[in-house]
């Protein structure tokens, strides 16, 4: 018998139908498992929707589920926001997950790995059952089975944090002092300058400490238009580069002899620091 031609198509809605209640079934089971916990319930409500980038979207849960800010700083910004720092064994729903290099935590901090995620459910064994944002660098919010905090950090070379932070919280006074950023050349208008990031690149943004235009290569020249300017306690200079104008961090940049004495010949750009990795991330992030 010939197969008729409704088959097909009665199958694929099947298959649909079979994949909606499944992840109707996920988000019911995260919902289902997660002790009542002001900032858990809060972050479940953005399930599925965009939110941008990992640490703004943490910040925006934390705010409305508890009243507290967190600050700048992926490390000290926490205790800014009261927050306690717990264990492994300790943590549970509504704890924060903080991957970053405990040398690099400041607000223009920017490499590979550095990621925030809300904790849902401890599995018991050091993994938990998490929500994030822009976990596939597309700023939708999502669960992800299995977290495992501590092999994530350590492939990147990178440390973690859980920190728990409560509606009422006092800021904390044993915040550890920042980690200041590589001294920076004084940039005065006019100034010609080249991106010093051996092996990575430098963001170009749109203002200080705002959001990235582009990912300017080391060694690439750039002339000064404005004079500097700090933020978040980064100094910050406005540059003309060959991806467009816009903002720098100063320490990143070496500043360039004037054409007047520039001797002839070429040289190369002798780092300033050992490594530092400033491609953008989602995934946080």
């Amino acid at each position: 018998m010939p197969l008729s031609p409704h088959r097909p198509t009665l199958a694929a809605i099947l298959v649909a139908f079979v994949a909606i209640i499944a992840a109707v079934g996920l988000v019911q089971g995260a919902t289902a498992s997660t002790p009542s916990n002001a900032i858990a319930e809060r972050a479940l409500r953005d399930l599925g929707s965009w939110q941008g980038e990992c640490w703004q979207w943490m910040k925006k849960v934390v705010s409305e589920a508890t009243g507290q800010s967190v600050g700048f700083d992926y490390r000290d910004g926490y205790f800014e926001a009261g927050a306690i720092e717990v264990s492994l064994d300790e943590a549970g729903p509504g704890d924060i997950i903080q991957i970053a290099s405990d040398t690099w935590t400041s607000p223009d901090a920017d490499y590979a790995g550095l990621h925030t995620a809300i904790i849902l459910e401890a599995n018991g064994d050091g993994t938990f059952g998490v929500i994030d944002s822009n976990q596939l660098w597309d700023g939708i919010v999502r669960l992800r089975p299995g977290y495992d905090p501590a092999a994530l950090s350590s492939a990147r070379g990178l440390n973690f944090h859980i920190y728990r932070i409560t509606a009422g919280a006092t800021p904390s006074v044993t915040a550890r002092t920042p980690q200041p950023a590589p001294a920076a050349a004084s940039f005065q208008a006019g100034d010609r300058a080249r991106v010093n990031t051996p092996g990575e690149c430098l963001n170009l943004r749109a203002d200080p400490v705002g959001n990235v235009i582009t990912c300017v290569p080391h060694g690439t020249a750039a002339t000064v238009i404005g004079s500097p300017v700090t933020a978040a306690g980064i100094t910050w200079v406005q540059v003309q580069t060959p991806g467009g104008a816009g903002w720098m961090a100063a320490p990143y940049l070496q500043k360039e002899p004037s054409a007047a004495a520039s001797p002839s010949g070429t040289g190369g750009v002798n780092p300033v620091f050992q490594y530092r990795a400033f491609i953008p991330l989602a995934s946080s992030d």
